[in-house]
């Protein structure tokens, strides 16, 4: 199974965003209504793989829940980080090395989370790719915007953006080389981790800092289009090996996972 073609296609789409960035800002409307695609996307890929792969591994609930509360509990020391950094850089009026350093951390992580997937079969780790390589767009896009409205150059802004961008291939190869050989206990922890991190990914980098004064039917149809598209590529994309052997055991798609997480994403487009 060779990871780095869908590796390097992520990380291709983490530089694309730096350099786009360099030849348009998006306005606000187009970046709700993308940010909110990638949210459905990343959902999707929670609710349609990563869950239904950690409880196919058998791994004891207890650990399985400590995994995603270690998740949450360093993804809230991310944003207490990047917080304290933000203000420092009001402050002093610089460039946006703040946000520079969260897209930084959460890539790496993405990486991780990537490498897990991979570890534990090949669909997880082609979904993830595809749904967290849309969000790095995003986020160099912003990254690189930030940095071209305090008048930095485009060739820092690509070389910053693109650094951000080889994190992931840096973390997913950390990840890969240090769970070989893994018990699907460990996986499971690991992927119950990323599972909390990309939930953070979505409520305070996707959906909340693109909330608008007035809703459009268009940022929700965008949303539930990214769930969609990988709904469809999950129940009718290509055959994964033990990854379809999988669903195939378990009787066919955990409906109920799929309903509840359709409902969480409602909640969420509805939230203040």
């Amino acid at each position: 199974m060779s990871v780095v073609p869908y590796l390097a296609g992520a990380v291709a789409a983490g530089i694309a965003g730096g350099v786009l960035a360099t030849l348009w800002a998006p306005g606000r409307w187009v970046t709700s209504y993308i940010q909110h695609f990638a949210a459905g996307v990343v959902i999707a890929a929670v609710a349609l793989k990563v869950a239904p792969d950690i409880e196919h591994t058998g791994a004891p609930p207890l650990l399985v829940m400590g995994g995603f509360a270690l998740g949450g509990v360093v993804m809230i020391g991310v944003k207490w980080l990047t917080m304290r950094i933000e203000a420092r850089q009001q402050r002093t009026r610089g460039k946006p090395w703040g946000l520079t350093a969260a897209a930084a951390i959460d890539t790496a992580i993405d990486g991780v989370i990537i490498g897990a997937g991979f570890a534990l079969g090949q669909g997880v780790g082609v979904i993830l790719s595809l749904a967290l390589g849309l969000e790095l767009l995003f986020l160099t896009l912003s990254v690189g915007s930030s940095f071209r409205q305090e008048k930095g150059s485009r060739g820092i802004t690509v070389a910053v953006t693109s650094g951000i961008s080889l994190l992931l291939m840096a973390g997913a190869a950390g990840g890969m080389a240090l769970l070989r050989g893994a018990s699907e206990s460990t996986l499971a922890v690991m992927l119950s981790f990323g599972a909390a991190a990309l939930l953070y990914l979505v409520t305070e980098e996707l959906l909340i800092e693109t909330r608008l004064p007035e809703e459009t039917l268009i940022s929700t149809a965008m949303f539930f289009l990214g769930f969609l598209a990988i709904f469809a590529l999950v129940s009718l994309g290509p055959d994964w090996g033990p990854d379809r052997q999988k669903r195939k055991r378990a009787g066919g798609w955990p409906q109920t996972k799929i309903t509840v997480t359709w409902e969480a994403g409602l909640l969420l487009m509805r939230a203040p």
